[in-house]
């Protein structure tokens, strides 16, 4: 009798990373076919600002691994980590994975535009910083964490140069950072792009250990 064939694996990664590629495809397809840029006067007009496809980048991350936490009793979160005398802020934190609770949220309510938080360091287990683009390594940004005890930082990179990767994850392992994720790769000749589901279980599975998950 011949053996019946079942998907029930792949079913299971489909659940649990096929959100990256999703994401991967939009985000490739807004860089390669951005909205109509009309030169202005000393300014670019028509154009998606950096720092919302940085937001965009981030907080689906943020739901991602809200998933993946969610038997946790963690939260996570976009925000500052304050110093033990909540007199300092650190540098800003795309992605904060934190025991419960925080100091004071902004702009939060029941349908927020922004969910911006205020956290204790003390509650801090890790920290996630969002890149688009990736072509070098920010070194200064672990070391600015150090002083708020956050000992796990990751990054995660919407793309790279895929000849590139090994390099970038080697600089950043000596930087101080825990792993490099990336959500896609580009090709040196424009040839499309390629994700990867090996790199986004690997990056999921190093967060989830980093937390004690």
């Amino acid at each position: 009798m011949k053996k019946r064939r079942t998907f029930t694996h792949k079913f299971g990664l489909n659940l649990a990373y096929g959100r990256f590629s999703e994401l991967a495809v939009e985000l490739h397809g807004l860089r390669e076919s951005p909205p109509y840029v009309k030169p202005g006067s000393g300014k670019r007009t028509g154009e998606i600002l950096r720092f919302v496809r940085g937001l965009r980048l981030s907080a689906q991350i943020i739901y991602i691994l809200r998933d993946h936490l969610s038997g946790s009793d963690l939260e996570i979160s976009w925000g500052h980590l304050l110093d033990e005398t909540n007199a300092s802020c650190s540098p800003e934190c795309d992605i904060i994975i934190h025991k419960k609770g925080h100091l004071r949220k902004w702009n939060g309510g029941e349908h927020p535009i922004m969910d911006f938080r205020f956290i204790e360091a003390s509650k801090a287990q890790a920290v996630v910083s969002c890149k688009s683009s990736l072509t070098d390594i920010d070194r200064a940004y672990p070391k600015g964490l150090q002083r708020y005890g956050v000992k796990k930082v990751f990054l995660f990179a919407e793309c790279c140069r895929n000849d590139h990767f090994k390099a970038l994850t080697l600089q950043a392992k000596q930087a101080g950072y825990a792993a490099l994720g990336c959500l896609y790769f580009t090709h040196a000749k424009n040839e499309g792009f390629k994700t990867d589901e090996k790199i986004h279980k690997h990056f999921i599975d190093s967060v989830r250990k980093a937390v004690g998950e």
